[in-house]
């Protein structure tokens, strides 16, 4: 859903995990050409300051630079931020690159960053808050140097500051655009590609930027998104050629594409989850016992098999096996239990929303059976995927179906989603104990002890079960055999600036 664009299991969980990750280089680059890519749903804004869909994050990352980058291992390198300088926990001196301009002509510069930031932290709309609430001031000692003042230390920041709270904006081109300019943020971003036009359910359009400060980039003349909300449909264009390159197909295909030499095809595990949000603030979930009896009566391993056809592995809390804080021995719901999870709260009935995607509709209806065993109903409910998208943020659902692309640090996986407030708190969840572990993870500086917080707070959340995990898959690359220079990325991202096409 929001997090990645579609409800409940396709996404992510496209292939099975080899092949490996990186860079696929083959031949000179040449310059010129443009690239059709699949969206799996349509965008609902491109501003990043309250973005929320995966959808969306990818196209940022083609039109606007952040102030941090990462390499495919997830090493945390520079962007806009050239170096720094984080010896004092409350004080990070960062040194900004020099004669960057935004497409707008404007500059980048201290004043930029410092504006931007600030209009993170406050915006009525802002889902940036919780990423940045460590971030008291930002003092511009000149047009290359600032220096970020922390009212408590923050382990997480540089992290966060690859992500969209780190996305650099022209705020000239935001005024100018005005109510519109979510819309049509033309000459926003510093990055590779700017805005071009925005058609919703039909296609947005990318040229490159001419002008960006990262020489001889980008290679291709443009891009072009197109939204296909059914798996189904995205290979037939991939196969009719109306579209390059693809993120997601149904999982059923996966098998056939790898062996089509027409194809590209490569994955590498995804640092993100995937599975469902029970509501904590409404009936039945504001009910534990009820919450509980759902997690312990779904059989992830079914959901593996039968609908992921064996790409990825179980989940069983918010960190996968892939990063430090990974808890091997969490597996309080380990298998199905349907005997227990009647003893627990039965008879009740409720409603599940999600999309029409064929995946998210067998996904759904698999649930309804293994629920039904457990004398719960579950009542599936469609939606189009913009009201569904809405309902879901604004807390309107008993159980909605929802993954998460995954971020670099531990803390992106879990404080917005389970921390009291946090900007993707969408079930209500609230536990002092759990939001005292995340404060702490957040400010400790030891990563023995950061990996204990997170330990405890899984362990927490997942007994709660505001949010019932499923499956951990992997990010792929999908495309023809044009495509060349494609750079993997666990977070599922499709970085577009070294691309050619050939």
């Amino acid at each position: 859903m929001r997090r990645v664009g579609v409800g409940f299991i396709c996404l992510a969980l496209i292939a099975s995990c080899g092949g490996g990750g990186g860079n696929q280089s083959s031949g000179t680059p040449k310059n010129g050409g443009t690239a059709t890519i699949a969206l799996e749903s349509e965008l609902r804004t491109l501003d990043p300051m309250d973005s929320s869909l995966l959808v969306e994050r990818e196209v940022f990352y083609n039109v606007y630079d952040s102030l941090f980058t990462i390499d495919p291992s997830l090493t945390i390198k520079s962007g806009l931020v050239k170096s720094w300088d984080v010896s004092d926990p409350l004080n990070y001196k960062f040194t900004l690159q020099s004669g960057v301009k935004y497409q707008d002509g404007t500059p980048f510069n201290g004043a930029s960053v410092k504006a931007n930031i600030e209009r993170y932290k406050t915006g009525a709309t802002s889902r940036r808050k919780s990423d940045l609430a460590s971030v008291k001031s930002v003092e511009v000692t000149d047009d290359t140097h600032v220096v970020f003042h922390l009212s408590k230390p923050n382990a997480t920041l540089l992290a966060t500051l690859v992500d969209r709270a780190g996305m650099m904006l022209s705020i000239d081109a935001v005024t100018k655009g005005g109510k519109d300019f979510s819309l049509a943020p033309a000459g926003a971003g510093s990055g590779p590609f700017e805005f071009v036009e925005w058609k919703r359910n039909d296609h947005l359009t990318l040229k490159k930027n001419s002008s960006y400060w990262k020489s001889g980039l980008p290679y291709l003349d443009g891009l072009t998104y197109r939204a296909i909300p059914d798996v189904n449909a995205i290979l037939a264009a991939l196969k009719t050629g109306d579209i390059d390159i693809a993120r997601v197909i149904a999982p059923k295909d996966v098998a056939s594409l790898k062996v089509d030499s027409s194809f590209v095809y490569r994955d590498v595990p995804a640092i993100g989850f995937n599975g469902f949000e029970l509501n904590a603030g409404t009936s039945p979930f504001n009910d534990p016992a009820k919450r509980q009896a759902v997690a312990i009566a779904i059989d992830r391993y079914s959901i593996l098999k039968n609908i992921n056809f064996n790409i990825g592995v179980v989940a069983y809390g918010p960190i996968p096996p892939s990063s430090w804080a990974f808890d091997a021995g969490e597996k309080i719901y380990d298998h199905a239990d349907a005997t227990k999870a009647k003893s627990m709260a039965t008879g009740f009935t409720f409603t599940f929303k999600t999309t029409s995607d064929p995946v998210n509709q067998q996904a759904a209806q698999l649930l309804q059976s293994e629920l039904a065993a457990a004398g719960i109903t579950m009542q599936i409910q469609t939606e189009e995927f913009a009201t569904y998208q809405q309902e879901c943020a604004a807390h309107k659902f008993e159980a909605c179906g929802v993954n998460w692309s995954g971020r670099i640090d531990p803390d992106g996986n879990m404080y917005a989603w389970w921390h009291t407030g946090g900007d993707f708190n969408d079930s209500m969840y609230s536990n002092s104990q759990v939001d005292a572990w995340l404060d702490d993870a957040r400010t400790n500086a030891d990563q023995t002890k950061r990996k204990q917080d997170y330990i405890n707070a899984q362990k927490q959340i997942v007994q709660d079960a505001p949010y019932v995990f499923t499956t951990f898959g992997v990010s792929a690359q999908i495309s023809d055999t044009k495509i060349h220079n494609f750079t993997l990325y666990p977070d599922l991202m499709i970085r577009m600036a070294e691309v050619w096409k050939g």
